[in-house]
């Protein structure tokens, strides 16, 4: 039964290629104590980025983003021109490139807020044809201000939602550079934007079944603490990610790696009967390919 397999990782950020296989294969998963990759808010919000981009007209996206991260354009002023948009029958697009024609009442400030908006969507949809959906997606990132605005929280989970933006950027250029890319299953020629949109949907679009709880469990190591089940896969027990690179690069090294080598006996303590040890010889990361050292950790017990 699936109940029975449970996959655990350092970071969060490793869930996404395990969710985009098991949904590829049609295998139920449950996300503990945690939410599934592309259902995280810093994923949605940079995955509309690259809709709208794509598709000016997809309203949903449009919204979301206008004031991600916040440039001045209130809810207040968003839905005045949404409504202008329904009234005069007009796509939303169309009234944020000039809303000042739509309602007379929107503040300066606002207007020029949503000006340079709409200046930046233009700038990358030029990029459309020459840019892969890696670059492009990259220069979304930080000219949107996405990753400046994560990186404004220090804390863990700020530093977990960078680590997933770097992660969603990963897997794009995985897309891009490889044959048959993890999780998609269509025109692999075509790397463009257009192309890695229409690939994920693919993914993220199958149905699942709510009411069935036979699912694998998806979870961080630091989540399955108290937890056991029968079989138990460790994934990247890798140098730099397990033990982790900022347990490597502490103050105190020594302290933290002890530190991480007893969450890594947490982890083999969940498995009952069957334990898997896997790494990476090579992955994606900072959207370079990275070869790897396989954990000291694997060492030490061998």
């Amino acid at each position: 039964r699936n109940e029975e397999f449970a996959i655990l990782y350092r970071i969060n950020a490793q869930s996404r290629v395990f969710e985009e296989e098991l949904k590829k294969n049609r295998i139920l998963y449950k996300v503990y104590g945690g939410t599934s990759f592309y259902d995280r808010k810093e994923i949605k919000d940079t995955l509309a980025y690259l809709r709208v981009i794509v598709n000016p007209k997809d309203e949903e996206a449009l919204r979301r983003v206008v004031n991600y991260p916040t440039r001045g354009v209130g809810q207040t002023s968003i839905d005045k021109l949404s409504l202008a948009s329904e009234m005069t029958n007009t796509p939303l697009w169309e009234v944020l490139k000039q809303p000042g024609t739509f309602d007379k009442t929107i503040a300066t400030r606002t207007l020029r807020s949503l000006g340079e908006f709409v200046a930046l969507i233009e700038t990358f949809q030029r990029w459309l044809t020459s840019d892969d959906a890696h670059t492009l997606a990259t220069r979304v990132a930080r000219m949107a201000g996405i990753l400046d605005d994560l990186k404004k929280d220090k804390s863990t989970e700020g530093q977990s939602r960078v680590e997933n933006i770097q992660e969603l950027l990963d897997g794009i250029k995985s897309f891009v550079e490889e044959d048959e890319a993890d999780g998609f299953q269509t025109n692999v020629e075509d790397k463009s934007l257009m192309s890695y949109l229409q690939n994920i949907a693919l993914v993220t679009d199958l149905d699942t079944d709510e009411s069935n709880t036979d699912r694998v469990k998806l979870m961080s190591v630091h989540a399955a603490k108290g937890l056991e089940f029968p079989a138990v896969f460790i994934t990247g027990m890798e140098e730099n990610l397990f033990p982790s690179m900022m347990a490597l690069k502490s103050r105190d090294p020594r302290a933290a790696i002890d530190e991480e080598r007893r969450l890594f006996y947490v982890a083999i303590t969940r498995a009952e009967q069957f334990l898997t040890l896997s790494y990476a010889s090579s992955r994606y990361r900072f959207g370079k390919m990275q070869y790897n050292n396989s954990s000291r950790f694997l060492e030490e017990i061998s």
